[in-house]
Formats: C-alpha cells, sequence, structure tokens
C-alpha cells in the first residue's frame, strides 16, 4: 500500500523509536523501498562543509544499517533547509507514498520556542503522514488497528485505509460526534458497511473530550496505530486541524494520517 517510504532522521535518540516502529510497519504498510532524509538547517551553518560530510558518513552508515535489519531497499539523502519543507519537497521529488516522522513534544509553548518539524509536517504534508511520538507507550500486535472519525468527506481516505490495512486483524472505530454537523445517512451507511464486511470491528461514539477518549482507548487496548483523515496540504477546517494537531501532540501510539 506505502511501496515508498521517507523517513526524516535526526540522528536524535528518538530516531530509535522511528527505526523500531519501521521494523514493525514494514510488513503492514507494504513498505519495500526506504529513503532516508536527513536536513541540515539553517541554525546549523555555521561550519556547514564540516556538517555537510560528517552527517553524510553518518547517514550512509544508518542507511546500511537500516537495510540489513529490514531487509528492503534503503538510500539516503542530505537536504538543506527548514526540515519539514525540505523532507516534503524530498518526498514530493521521489513521488513517495508516504512521510515517516517523529515527534518530539507534546508541549504547546515548546513548539512555539523550538518548533515542530512533525507538527509542521502534519499542516504541509500531501503524503499520507505517519508520526511516532518519541516517548511511546507499548503496543500491542493483536490489538486492534484504530481509526478515528468524524465521517465527513476528510475521513473518507482514511476509511479506504483503514480497511485495505485490516485484512484478517481486529479493528475498533471510533467516531467523532461533531457539536457543529451531524453525519448525513450515507456516511453512516458506508460506515456500517465496513463493519459489516469485516467480523472483527467495533463502533464506538466519542462524546466528551474527542483527544482525551482517543488517548485513553489507545492507551487501554496498546492501539498498534491510530489511522485519521487530514486535509491534503492545507489548513482549513478550524475544529478538523486543531483536534489533528491535538492528537499527534498528546497521543503515545503512532499515528497514520491520510489526505482526503
Amino acid at each position: 500500500m506505502f511501496r515508498h517510504c521517507v523517513a526524516g532522521i535526526d540522528f536524535s535518540a528518538g530516531w530509535d523509536q522511528v527505526q523500531a516502529q519501521l521494523k514493525r510497519m514494514t510488513s503492514l504498510l507494504g513498505i519495500q523501498q526506504l529513503t532516508l532524509v536527513h536536513v541540515d538547517e539553517p541554525r546549523q551553518w555555521t561550519h556547514r562543509d564540516f556538517t555537510d560530510a560528517a552527517s553524510g558518513v553518518r547517514l550512509e552508515q544508518v542507511a546500511r544499517d537500516v537495510q540489513a535489519g529490514l531487509g528492503i531497499e534503503v538510500h539516503s539523502r542530505l537536504a538543506s533547509g527548514f526540515a519539514a519543507t525540505a523532507i516534503l519537497e524530498v518526498a514530493t521529488r521521489q513521488q513517495a507514498d508516504l512521510i515517516v516522522v517523529a515527534n518530539r513534544s507534546h508541549s504547546r509553548g515548546r513548539d512555539l520556542i523550538m518548533g515542530n518539524v512533525a507538527l509542521n509536517l502534519v499542516r504541509l504534508s500531501t503524503p499520507p503522514l505517519l508520526v511516532v511520538p518519541f516517548d511511546m507507550g507499548a503496543t500491542n500486535e493483536s490489538a486492534p488497528l484504530l481509526l478515528v472519525t468524524d465521517n465527513s468527506p476528510l475521513s473518507s481516505g482514511a476509511r479506504t485505509c483503514f480497511a485495505g490495512l485490516l485484512g484478517t486483524r481486529k479493528g475498533r472505530v471510533m467516531l467523532i460526534q461533531r457539536p457543529d454537523q451531524q453525519p448525513t445517512l450515507s456516511e453512516m451507511e458506508d460506515l456500517n458497511a465496513l463493519a459489516a464486511s469485516h467480523a472483527d470491528v467495533t463502533i464506538d461514539s466519542v462524546t466528551g473530550n474527542p483527544v482525551a477518549e482517543i488517548c485513553r482507548v489507545a492507551r487501554e487496548i496498546e492501539a498498534p496505530l491510530i489511522i485519521f483523515g487530514m486535509r491534503a496540504g492545507t489548513i482549513g477546517q478550524q475544529y478538523h486541524d486543531s483536534l489533528l494537531e491535538d492528537l499527534c501532540r498528546q497521543t503515545l501510539s503512532p499515528v497514520l494520517l491520510i489526505p482526503s
């Protein structure tokens, strides 16, 4: 489903978490080729020639190690500029099916001061995006995949992806009851058809704080993956965008964001 994946790497401790998730996700997501991207950002340009050379050697070594560990084709790319934009540009040029990035912060204040590559990609990305938290919680491979949807048109791609990934796995749908919109009859029929075609899919309604409830359920069932729909490369619907960013900031589970 996601044959070619681009993964951002900054050589921090969080990369170990991303690498572990890639090993687990390769089979589930159908990844056959991986491109590792390290971005030399403006604040690192004091000794740029030396930095590029050192980063290049280290990146090539990581690529060899990852290829040996995953058993798939792995390439490396050095880029310069602002991290989120540079990673997206590489993914676009290479027509990647998926971008993978680690999220290091759960704090709005820290994001304002330090920036947040993962959340910038949430706002900008046109390919699907897998966000892996640095301090990821426990996951259970036999636990259900978790689809979060408000049944709006923005969620149609996520529903399709969820159905494609299920196979013989269990699934759980968390239907968000939006304060400003009720799902149409056809949208509910689509969701019911999804549950009817997979015997091990259950549907729950979320009526309280959606982010807190999603995080609680994901933590309790040790969800291996949360799947969520997003707008493709733009900020638009305020409720949806705020919910999406808050979920990526707070959850301890990997989140797969599928553009509309």
